[in-house]
């Protein structure tokens, strides 16, 4: 995915991989938020893009975010609350 000049690479079906680095609280979180879920890791250099990206899929899908900094939850709270 591009946008605005910056790249994503966008790895989807790798829920089994993940599910492996979350403490059992966390996944819980998950699960009770969305409950059987599919992953998707963002990499990329900009978190633009990023944001972006999770709006796009917002759009489409219920979306959780975990964004390694103590976050997780919907898609829509983590990008209201992202500064500008």
């Amino acid at each position: 995915m591009s946008h605005e000049g910056s790249v994503a690479w966008i790895e989807s079906g790798v829920e089994g991989e993940l599910k492996g680095e979350y403490e059992s609280d966390e996944l819980v979180l998950i699960e009770g938020l969305i409950g059987n879920w599919t992953a998707f890791v963002i990499d990329c250099r900009s978190m633009d893009v990023a944001d972006f990206a999770v709006a796009a899929l917002c759009e489409r899908w219920p979306c959780v975010v975990d964004d390694d900094e103590g976050f997780i939850g919907w898609g829509a709270e983590y990008l209201a609350h992202r500064p500008n």
